[in-house]
């Protein structure tokens, strides 16, 4: 049930698609504060896109402020799940949850347009209920990694879609980001398995992609918009 007068605290909407964490968590953000509430819950990515796209405007007493979201999904990729739901709204912000170790996913998310990520263990402790407050003032939360506020990365992504990011093929992306660690092309070929020509033909055709002539402004981009770490 949805608690009267929820709309002034901090709202809360969690997908999980484990039952006992799911549950756990509603429990320990419903008893974080008296101003924060767990409007809904949910256990599969595509009843969470459906109501972050057209529920939320609908019903202003089920709109939640932030979203607390698993990584794994039943073999959906979390990642996935949260650029297309930032894509579709500006305003939710996006506090994602991991039990595995998590500099490897901190860069992927911060990219999707996430405004933090913490480890399930995080969720006992009294600055994970801080962060959610923090992203629901329209902040990022105070954690490890390059994440924006809601407003700031949905901005970045649509910029980037503008740019025509998408059409960039993963093999571009790695041989970019392959230049950032140092490689030389003939480097890049012997590791890739390709001729020095065909290196240079993918970075030529990312430049284009991108609007530049250089490869190091192609890097550049990438790097500002998140697509390869620095």
């Amino acid at each position: 049930m949805v608690p009267k007068n929820c709309d002034d605290g901090v709202n809360v909407g969690i997908l999980d698609n484990d039952a006992c964490t799911l549950e756990m968590m509603r429990l320990l953000l419903q008893r974080s504060g008296s101003s924060m509430h767990v409007v809904w819950t949910g256990m599969t990515a595509q009843r969470t896109l459906e109501r972050v796209t057209f529920e939320q405007s609908a019903d202003s007493l089920s709109k939640a402020n932030v979203l607390v979201m698993d990584l794994a999904l039943n073999g959906i990729s979390g990642v996935d799940v949260y650029r297309q739901i930032r894509c579709r709204n500006a305003s939710l912000g996006i506090v994602g949850v991991n039990s595995y170790p998590l500099d490897q996913y901190r860069q992927q998310l911060a990219s999707a347009g996430a405004q933090g990520l913490f480890s399930r263990r995080d969720i006992f402790s009294p600055a994970f209920a801080k962060a959610i407050r923090e992203v629901a003032s329209g902040k990022r939360a105070d954690c490890p990694g390059d994440f924006l506020s809601a407003r700031e990365s949905y901005e970045h992504l649509r910029i980037v879609s503008e740019k025509d990011e998408r059409i960039i093929s993963k093999r571009e992306l790695n041989i970019l980001s392959m230049y950032t660690k140092g490689l030389t092309t003939e480097e890049i070929g012997k590791y890739l398995n390709i001729s020095c020509g065909t290196a240079l033909s993918h970075v030529h055709h990312a430049s284009k992609k991108l609007g530049v002539s250089k490869r190091i402004e192609a890097i550049r981009f990438c790097q500002q918009h998140h697509l390869i770490q620095e």
